[in-house]
Protein backbone atom coordinates (compact mmCIF):
# COMPACT_ATOMS: atom_id res chain seq x y z
CA UNK A 1 0.00 0.00 0.00
CA UNK A 2 1.40 3.39 -0.98
CA UNK A 3 -0.95 5.70 0.95
CA UNK A 4 -0.14 9.41 1.23
CA UNK A 5 0.26 10.15 5.00
CA UNK A 6 -1.26 13.62 4.51
CA UNK A 7 -4.15 12.34 2.35
CA UNK A 8 -3.59 14.97 -0.34
CA UNK A 9 -3.39 17.86 2.15
CA UNK A 10 0.16 18.96 1.35
CA UNK A 11 1.71 22.36 0.66
CA UNK A 12 -0.58 24.70 -1.26
CA UNK A 13 -3.48 22.19 -1.16
CA UNK A 14 -3.54 22.29 2.66
CA UNK A 15 -3.22 26.08 2.74
CA UNK A 16 -6.05 26.58 0.24
CA UNK A 17 -8.23 24.04 2.12
CA UNK A 18 -7.74 25.97 5.38
CA UNK A 19 -8.53 29.26 3.61
CA UNK A 20 -11.74 27.87 2.04
CA UNK A 21 -12.89 26.03 5.19
CA UNK A 22 -12.28 28.44 8.05
CA UNK A 23 -11.70 26.73 11.38
CA UNK A 24 -13.94 27.64 14.30
CA UNK A 25 -13.38 27.47 18.04
CA UNK A 26 -13.95 23.96 19.53
CA UNK A 27 -13.82 22.29 16.08
CA UNK A 28 -12.11 18.88 16.03
CA UNK A 29 -9.06 18.48 13.79
CA UNK A 30 -6.19 16.04 13.37
CA UNK A 31 -2.55 16.75 14.14
CA UNK A 32 -0.05 14.73 12.08
CA UNK A 33 3.45 13.99 13.36
CA UNK A 34 5.74 12.29 10.85
CA UNK A 35 8.85 11.99 13.00
CA UNK A 36 10.40 8.82 14.41
CA UNK A 37 9.72 6.61 11.35
CA UNK A 38 5.98 6.61 12.13
CA UNK A 39 2.78 8.30 11.04
CA UNK A 40 1.10 9.57 14.20
CA UNK A 41 -2.35 11.17 14.17
CA UNK A 42 -3.79 12.86 17.25
CA UNK A 43 -7.22 14.31 17.84
CA UNK A 44 -7.15 18.00 18.72
CA UNK A 45 -9.61 20.78 19.38
CA UNK A 46 -9.24 24.29 17.95
CA UNK A 47 -8.62 26.74 20.79
CA UNK A 48 -8.08 29.86 18.68
CA UNK A 49 -8.86 29.75 14.94
CA UNK A 50 -6.88 32.89 14.03
CA UNK A 51 -4.68 34.56 16.64
CA UNK A 52 -2.63 37.75 16.37
CA UNK A 53 -1.48 39.74 13.34
CA UNK A 54 -0.33 36.62 11.53
CA UNK A 55 -3.60 34.78 12.24
CA UNK A 56 -2.03 31.62 13.60
CA UNK A 57 -4.11 28.59 14.51
CA UNK A 58 -3.88 27.22 18.09
CA UNK A 59 -5.07 23.67 18.81
CA UNK A 60 -5.08 21.57 22.00
CA UNK A 61 -4.22 17.87 21.81
CA UNK A 62 -6.81 15.72 23.60
CA UNK A 63 -4.25 13.14 24.76
CA UNK A 64 -2.21 15.50 26.95
CA UNK A 65 -3.75 19.02 26.79
CA UNK A 66 -0.67 20.38 24.96
CA UNK A 67 -1.29 23.49 22.85
CA UNK A 68 0.36 23.62 19.42
CA UNK A 69 0.42 26.69 17.21
CA UNK A 70 0.26 26.42 13.42
CA UNK A 71 0.74 28.82 10.54
CA UNK A 72 -2.19 29.28 8.15
CA UNK A 73 -0.32 26.92 5.82
CA UNK A 74 -0.96 24.06 8.30
CA UNK A 75 2.70 23.76 9.41
CA UNK A 76 3.64 23.94 13.07
CA UNK A 77 5.28 27.17 14.26
CA UNK A 78 7.68 25.61 16.79
CA UNK A 79 7.91 21.98 15.71
CA UNK A 80 8.86 22.49 12.06
CA UNK A 81 11.65 19.92 12.01
CA UNK A 82 9.44 17.11 13.32
CA UNK A 83 6.87 17.44 10.53
CA UNK A 84 3.80 18.47 12.54
CA UNK A 85 0.78 19.51 10.45
CA UNK A 86 -2.86 20.29 11.21
CA UNK A 87 -5.29 18.29 9.05
CA UNK A 88 -9.05 18.12 8.64
CA UNK A 89 -10.89 15.01 9.79
CA UNK A 90 -10.05 12.20 7.33
CA UNK A 91 -12.77 9.49 7.16
CA UNK A 92 -10.24 6.63 6.61
CA UNK A 93 -8.44 7.62 9.83
CA UNK A 94 -11.57 8.34 11.84
CA UNK A 95 -12.79 4.80 11.19
CA UNK A 96 -9.60 3.52 12.88
CA UNK A 97 -9.58 5.74 15.98
CA UNK A 98 -12.24 3.92 17.98
CA UNK A 99 -12.11 5.31 21.53
CA UNK A 100 -8.49 6.47 21.26
CA UNK A 101 -7.15 10.03 21.17
CA UNK A 102 -4.15 9.00 19.07
CA UNK A 103 -3.22 6.33 16.54
CA UNK A 104 0.20 5.50 15.15
CA UNK A 105 1.29 3.56 12.08
CA UNK A 106 4.72 2.42 11.01
CA UNK A 107 6.01 3.35 7.54
CA UNK A 108 4.33 0.25 6.05
CA UNK A 109 0.94 1.26 7.54
CA UNK A 110 0.88 -1.44 10.20
CA UNK A 111 -0.18 -0.30 13.67
CA UNK A 112 2.86 0.76 15.68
Amino acid sequence: MNRDPLFGFQGSELKSYLERNKLVEHQMVLVYNGSGMTHEYSLAQVVTPEEGKQKRIVVRLLKNDEDITFFRTGKSVLKKSSHYKVLPMVPWLMARFGMQDQIRFNWKWGYA
